[in-house]
């Protein structure tokens, strides 16, 4: 397939975005870097979990490129979390990541995925199908996938996931987190502050993948805290953090780690980085980093007023939406979505401000477990992405937000 970034809209878009850059029109942060006659910006970036919407998170990270911005910080629940780890392990902070990104999604089988049995796997089309479905033949490809349900805990293994990550990676030169930490701990070399023309180089920049402990109900960060969970995290396949966090509920089997309880160290880590003081699981098991943070906006809060951004992409419009729960197939949803939305909900009411820095990628006409998705509706989501990146330059003026925080920082101060 040819890559996204070719298509005739996409690079209209890219275009003006490029010609309006030249113009000195956006301005996004006060981390920036001088490099061939071009500025570079520097963010964070957190990006939500939806399934095969994802696909849209790489087209708001291409058009956000496009203007010179880089991300020094990724992190994200799910989908997210797989889009974050992709984008690091493609190469240099200063490097654009979305031109080759849309070319391994573009060529992704979204298909081969759904790797469970034969039942399992017509149960996991019907789930994501955008056509209208028989209760019946839902009823019954439900009856004869209990015992993948009951037994496995989930339709579909998640091996090839697990594989096509890992492939991935190893492209990049990554087998292990400890060569993913090599790309991580090199910040630009000529970062300098916009203001005071001061270099930067004690900048905390970060992958940070949300994971749900579904064992010792912890919210995990990978892979700031893989001790808990390994003897030797450096030499860990990082693709194991992402194909964790893409545990969607009976979706694709929960991920698990044993031998814990006999790790050296283990309660000591347990307590220092997880505040678990229990007696611990000597096997755990992780699910969908969404179930308890599907948009953690929070991942790089920082005390003050930021020399740099945390932006955000969200998978859907900005108003939440009102939905019945007349039926239980509706009940269940709704109480799943109540659950995976609340803290991040919660977090930006008591924050407002942080609204400012969230990109909405427009969503609402594809299904997030799409797996048997066309070519159209992969270029259709990665236009989406493109367009809403183009837009949140348009819309977010940065001097304006550090006066806001500085104002809002004064106000707690004299309380």
């Amino acid at each position: 397939m040819e890559s996204l970034t070719k298509d005739p809209e996409i690079r209209e878009i890219t275009d003006t975005i490029r010609h309006r850059t030249a113009q000195g029109r956006y301005h996004i942060s006060d981390l920036i870097m001088e490099q061939d006659g071009r500025e570079y910006q520097f963010a964070d970036l957190v990006m939500e979990g939806g399934g095969t919407l994802g696909i849209a998170l790489v087209g708001y990270i291409h058009a956000m490129e496009q203007a010179g911005i880089r991300f020094l910080g990724m992190g994200g629940s799910s989908v997210g979390a797989i889009v974050a780890l992709m984008a690091y392990s493609c190469g240099e902070r200063t490097e654009a990541k979305g031109e080759k990104l849309a070319t391994i999604i573009g060529d992704m089988n979204l298909g081969s995925m759904i790797d469970g049995s034969f039942m399992a796997r017509k149960l996991s089309n019907l789930m994501g199908s955008k056509k209208s479905i028989s209760p019946l033949r839902l009823v019954l490809f439900s009856l004869l996938s209990l015992p993948q349900l009951f037994g496995k805990l989930g339709l579909n293994p998640g091996d090839m996931l697990y594989e096509w990550i890992s492939q991935r990676l190893q492209e990049n030169g990554i087998s292990t987190l400890a060569d993913l930490n090599r790309l991580m701990e090199s910040l630009p070399k000529d970062m300098i502050h916009r203001v005071t023309g001061a270099p930067v180089a004690d900048y905390d920049a970060s992958l940070k993948i949300v994971v749900a402990d579904i064992t010792t109900s912890t919210k995990v960060i990978f892979p700031h805290m893989a001790p808990m969970y390994w003897a030797d995290p450096d030499q860990v396949n990082p693709a194991g953090f992402a194909r964790a966090s893409a545990s969607i509920p009976c979706f694709f089997q929960p991920f698990t780690v044993e031998g814990i309880s006999s790790l050296i160290r283990s309660k000591e880590n347990w307590s220092k980085l997880g505040n678990f003081t229990g007696k611990l699981p000597d096997r755990v098991s992780f699910a969908d980093g969404g179930v308890l943070s599907n948009f953690p906006i929070d991942l790089f809060k920082r005390p003050g007023v930021p020399r740099a951004p945390t932006l955000g992409a969200r998978l859907g419009g900005k108003a939440r939406t009102v939905t019945d729960a007349t039926t239980i197939q509706k009940y269940v949803l709704n109480l799943f979505n109540a659950m995976r939305h609340y803290a991040d909900y919660d977090f930006i009411a008591k924050n407002p401000l942080y609204r400012h820095q969230i990109a909405h990628i427009s969503t609402e006409k594809y299904h997030w477990l799409d797996f048997e998705m066309s070519p159209e509706d992969k270029l259709g989501l990665f236009r989406e992405g493109v367009l809403a990146g183009y837009r949140f330059l348009e819309s977010f003026d940065w001097r304006q937000h550090k006066e806001l925080r500085a104002a809002e920082l004064a106000m707690y101060q004299t309380q």
